[in-house]
Parts: C-alpha cells; sequence; structure tokens
C-alpha cells in the first residue's frame, strides 16, 4: 500500500499518470473555482484502476468508508475513498476547502442540503453515474454513500484553498442530527464517533422531518454493522437510537414538513420535496423491516392491511359506497334478505359486513375472496372468506345471484384479462343475477390526492399516481406509503406501487354487454345515470350495474 508523504516534490512523484497531471496542473495553475477544479479532473482522465493502490475495503465497521490520502501540496490534499455495501458519510461539508471535486467510479448516492437558521433541509438525493464528478467547496454541504446490497467502489476526492493550508478538510462541520448539534473533525466524517474525535462542538438546528429521518436511519445501520462486528457499543445505546428513529413525537415534524409540500386539497405542491420525502420513507421502512425481522412477502398488503379500514374503506364507505349499495337495493328492487352474495377482492370484509347489517343480508349467504392473505386474515373476523383469484371462479361449483366488488378492484387485473374476468362473473351468477361494483374513470387522476387522513388521524398515507402507457394501454399507476402513529413506534409501510387499468366508459360498458343484458353506469357523486356518449364524470367514479338475463 502506497503512503502519502506530506509536501512531496513532483520530481518524487510515484503517481499514476493521470493522478500526476491533476496535481502538476494545480500547482501550475490552481483553479478559481469548483467548476474549472471539475473540468481539470475530467480532462486528466482518471480510471479505477489508478486509484488501486489506495484502495481500503477492509476499513473498521466503526469507520463509515475507507479513507487514504494520496498526495499533500501546501495547498491541495489528493484522497481515494473506499465505499463498501451500505457505507455512508455524515452529513458533512469540507472544512477550509475553497475549491475541489469528487469523481466517483461505481452507483455512488449522493445528496446535497441547505442549512440556515430554518435547520437542514435536504435539497436533492440521486444517485450519480460512474465516472460523474461534481465540484465542492466549503458552501457545500453533503452526504455520498453506496446504496447498493453488492457492490464495491472508489472515488477520487481533490480538495484545495488560494493560500496554504496545513488540513485543507481541517475543522470540517459534521452535523448531528440526533442531538442537534455540530461537530468539527479533522479526519473522517463518520458516524458515531468518539467525543475525543472532535476538534470542536457547538448548537445547531435540527433537520425537518425527512433529512433527520435518513440521518438516523444511517446512524442505526452504522451501529448495527459495529455489533455484527463485535464493536461494544455503550450500554443501551442501540435500543436509544431505535427508539428515536421511530419516535411516535416525531408526527409534528412530518404534519410540518406536509403542510410544506401539500395544499389545501390534498395535492403535491413542492414535486422535489415531495420525492425526497417519500425516498426517506422508503429507506425508512425498509429498515424498519430488517430490524424487526419482517421476512419478505409477494403480498403488498402485508403491513398494510391492519392500516386499510381506517385509511381507505371506511372513508369509501362513508363518502360513496353506502350511498349507491342502498340505492342498487331501491332502483333495482333487490332484497339482500333471500340472496347469496359474493364479493370479489373482498379486502377486510367491512363492506360486506355492512352488507349484513343495514341491507338484510345472511352471514351464511355471504362469502368472499381477495388474493391477499393478509386482507383475507382480517376479512375473516367479519364474513366467510378465502384466498381467491376472480380468473379462478368456477360455476360448477358454486352459483350466486349477486357478485359484488367494490374499491375498484376489476381495474388492479391486467387490461387483458378483464374480459375473461367479466365471462366468469357472469358464469358464476345464477339466471337474473346481478353485478355491482365501482369503478375509476380514466382521468380519476384529476381527483386523486396524495395525502390521506385516517379519521382519528394517526394513519397517514402518502400516494403518488401517474399515468402510464404499456403497449398502448393507459394505466393509473400510484405508488403509497402509509405512515402509523398509533402504536408505541411509528410504523412505517411501504405498500408499493398498484397499477390500474383505465378503460374508456363505452369500452366497458361493451365488455359488460357481452355478458350481461342490461347494463347501466351511475355517477357515484350524484348517482345519475352516465349517458352513453360521455367520456367521464363529475365525481371520476362510477357504479355499473349489470344483470344477467334469463
Amino acid at each position: 500500500m502506497k503512503t502519502a508523504q506530506p509536501n512531496q516534490t513532483f520530481s518524487s512523484l510515484d503517481l499514476p499518470p493521470s493522478l500526476q497531471r491533476i496535481a502538476l496542473r494545480l500547482r501550475e495553475s490552481p483553479p478559481g473555482t469548483p467548476g474549472e477544479m471539475r473540468k481539470i479532473v475530467l480532462e486528466a482522465a482518471v480510471q479505477p484502476g489508478d486509484l488501486i493502490d489506495w484502495s481500503d475495503f477492509e476499513h473498521p465497521a466503526a469507520d463509515s468508508y475507507g479513507r487514504k490520502l494520496v498526495f499533500k501540496a501546501d495547498n491541495f490534499e489528493i484522497m481515494v475513498m473506499s465505499w463498501r455495501p451500505g457505507d455512508f458519510s455524515t452529513i458533512h461539508d469540507h472544512g477550509h476547502t475553497q475549491w475541489g471535486a469528487v469523481q466517483v467510479f461505481g452507483p455512488a448516492e449522493h445528496a446535497t442540503f441547505r442549512y440556515d437558521e430554518d435547520g437542514l433541509m435536504t435539497l436533492a438525493r440521486w444517485q450519480m453515474k460512474p465516472g460523474e464528478v461534481v465540484g465542492v467547496s466549503h458552501h457545500l454541504v453533503h452526504q455520498m454513500g453506496n446504496p447498493t446490497p453488492d457492490k464495491f467502489f472508489l472515488s477520487l476526492h481533490v480538495y484545495g484553498t488560494y493560500d496554504s493550508q496545513e488540513n485543507v478538510t481541517g475543522e470540517a462541520r459534521l452535523f448531528d442530527l440526533e442531538n442537534a448539534r455540530i461537530h468539527r473533525v479533522n479526519g473522517g466524517v463518520f458516524f458515531a464517533l468518539p467525543e475525543t474525535d472532535y476538534v470542536g462542538s457547538e448548537a445547531g438546528a435540527a433537520g425537518d422531518f425527512p433529512t433527520h429521518l435518513r440521518h438516523m436511519v444511517e446512524l442505526s445501520r452504522r451501529l448495527k454493522k459495529m455489533k455484527t462486528a463485535g464493536i461494544a457499543l455503550p450500554e443501551g445505546r442501540w435500543e436509544e437510537v431505535i427508539f428515536k428513529t421511530f419516535d411516535v413525537a416525531q408526527k409534528d415534524s412530518l404534519r410540518e414538513k406536509l403542510e410544506s409540500v401539500i395544499d389545501e386539497e390534498g395535492h403535491v405542491s413542492d414535486s422535489i420535496q415531495w420525492r425526497i420525502l417519500n425516498h426517506e420513507l422508503k429507506q425508512a421502512a425498509a429498515f424498519q423491516r430488517q430490524i424487526e425481522g419482517a421476512k419478505q412477502s409477494g403480498d403488498s398488503f402485508m403491513d398494510y392491511a391492519r392500516m386499510y379500514d381506517a385509511l381507505i374503506c371506511q372513508s369509501c364507505m362513508d363518502s360513496f359506497m353506502r350511498r349507491y349499495l342502498f340505492f342498487f337495493q331501491e332502483k333495482f328492487g333487490v332484497d339482500f334478505s333471500n340472496k347469496s352474495l359474493i364479493s370479489l377482492g373482498c379486502g377486510t370484509g367491512l363492506v360486506e359486513k355492512f352488507m349484513m347489517d343495514e341491507l338484510g343480508l345472511r352471514f351464511e349467504q355471504c362469502y368472499g375472496i381477495d388474493i391477499s392473505e393478509a386482507m383475507i386474515n382480517v376479512a375473516r373476523e367479519r364474513i366467510q372468506a378465502d384466498v381467491g383469484d376472480i380468473l379462478g371462479l368456477d360455476p360448477s361449483v358454486k352459483t350466486w345471484d349477486i357478485a359484488f366488488s367494490g374499491l375498484n378492484v376489476l381495474q388492479y387485473l391486467p387490461a387483458k384479462k378483464l374480459d375473461e374476468a367479466i365471462g366468469k362473473i357472469s358464469a358464476i351468477l345464477n339466471d337474473g343475477g346481478y353485478f355491482v361494483g365501482d369503478f375509476i374513470t380514466p382521468d380519476h387522476i384529476r381527483w386523486y390526492p396524495n395525502l390521506m387522513r385516517a379519521e382519528e388521524g394517526d394513519i397517514l398515507s402518502l400516494r403518488t399516481p401517474k399515468l402510464i402507457e404499456e403497449e398502448g394501454i393507459n394505466y393509473q399507476e400510484s405508488e403509497i406509503v402509509n405512515i402509523d402513529f398509533g402504536g408505541k413506534r411509528m410504523k412505517i409501510n411501504y405498500a408499493g406501487k398498484h397499477k390500474r387499468y383505465l378503460p374508456a366508459l363505452f369500452r366497458m360498458r361493451q365488455l359488460f354487454g357481452k355478458y350481461f343484458e342490461e347494463v347501466s353506469l351511475f355517477d357515484t357523486g350524484t348517482l345519475a345515470e352516465i349517458p352513453e356518449w360521455a367520456d367521464s364524470c363529475s365525481s371520476t367514479r362510477y357504479v355499473v350495474v349489470a344483470k344477467k338475463g334469463s
């Protein structure tokens, strides 16, 4: 391993040609700005192999990354950092540095921050491309790391000043968001440094919710690596940090952040901060599942199911489902007390319980299926239910008087399977039987809120919808993150991306008309019948009532 010597002369440099070009250029004509330094590094055409002699992938678990000095002159330093999977620096600046540049040779994650009297706020977080170079100075507050599970890579760092400086990166600020303090260090900007490594400390402003959360997650990950390596932590330290990371007292901080990025109608007003907030919540959700020992599951409702009623189903029941079910009963003269009903995609069984309690449906005549085992486990506390797939319906097993499908369940099917599903539904209905269910219009996204709250306010749901096209078919894809403050810890659930098919209303009429004798569409808001020429309706939700012929 090569060792850098302070104030080496250029005649004695034992460096790869690319690094020699950088050092010689800086000695002859120092750059005036970080942008100029970035250009110098790019022109030097550094390759990963040029840095390998200074790699330190075996750095101690207590160090947040490997750090080796390559060359030091009177007013600049060249260093190489080594990044194992999961390595992250703390949030920091660069001490006395007035111009500099960092070049990464792997999929590094880079975040920048703004620090002022209001605190520390994340400005951007993105994955850099191998070979990418960013300029740095003492004005830049940032964080770097390796977010990959299995890749190792190096990065080149050049820091300089206009005048001679013994330690160019000396007295760098390290932002300790756990304690709202700033520490000054002369070495690596590592997590969980002993106090003896600080050359000074001062009070600092706290971070906003996503910035503080990510800091605590990365601190927890570093402590976990230290524990795994057998490094003794102060008694109770691990438990303390985990408690702080998922402390329910952060609810007010989250709400303050949401108020700054969401308008009065529940829609995003600051898309950049919204993306940052969701990204940090997803990171925290993954870490929380890891430390709780939760197994990965293909069921996106595994944790979501217990939040579902408070967030979605009860509010939908109160706002439109109750009304259209009463409407269906009265307009079509349906006596639920002597009808059998199968619920397709029954979820938690809340709507079916309503039909039993208020519409006269008998318990023994109600049955639900859902592809989510987590949902079925909740539903069985209310109704008869099993895990099942609409496409697996078999009329030779049993037929029904009514098929119900709430909350646009059928639109979660692949578009090419919707015709088959409607055919299956018709097949398992008795002659004269009814299908009733609700759907969303192709322009539903104009209503769809980015923030939903449970009635009692302990559960929040962040939703990011977008329209996507696949093979000429339009879908509304919604990415969902839920946060529950109702327990001893803040529970963060990443429910994944949910894709819904958006057929035109005339197309939906065609599909049902293929298998049913009578088909009617009603706006869930007004319950007015939707004319055949209409492309949408005011509420962006509609009910299909289809009757099978005798």
